[in-house]
């Protein structure tokens, strides 16, 4: 039931966040919680205690991504609309239910145009999907635990 409210929601969703919003996808099996949060890097908005409680209740953390802050520098918008992101991202498995979540900051960019060594913010974007698609795994080119189910 990747569509329906979660029993992990209150574990996913930090008491302080903002904007939070809930959408279910229901044609790709699928839903999305986004909220946002005020932190100074490099905190997480999900700490390793709730990542405890994930594996208390059978997740699993997937493996084949990095696993902490890593930051890149998207030009998507042009010259002139450069951004540093900064990421964390995390994947987690359970039954057929693949969790990804990602922590963001968005920032400027040095004057040359390079990514800016930490944010200029402290203004956390979350976004948890639950995804329960066939085959998403491989396509994002991580493994998970054996015993997950993969069709």
């Amino acid at each position: 039931m990747a569509c329906a409210e979660s029993s992990i929601d209150e574990l996913l969703i930090r008491s302080d966040a903002r904007d939070v919003k809930k959408y279910s996808f229901p044609e790709s099996k699928s839903r999305q919680i986004s909220y946002s949060v005020n932190l100074k890097y490099p905190a997480t908005a999900l700490t390793d205690a709730a990542f405890d409680e994930l594996k208390k209740r059978g997740w699993s953390k997937c493996s084949g991504y990095p696993t902490s802050w890593d930051s890149y520098v998207d030009a998507s918008k042009g010259e002139g609309g450069e951004q540093t992101v900064f990421q964390n991202n995390s994947y987690w498995f359970k039954d057929t239910t693949l969790l990804t979540i990602s922590m963001r900051y968005y920032a400027g960019v040095a004057k040359d145009t390079h990514r800016l060594k930490v944010p200029d913010n402290t203004q956390q974007q979350v976004v948890v999907l639950e995804n329960s698609n066939p085959g998403v795994k491989e396509k994002l080119g991580i493994t998970c635990p054996q015993g997950s189910t993969t069709k």
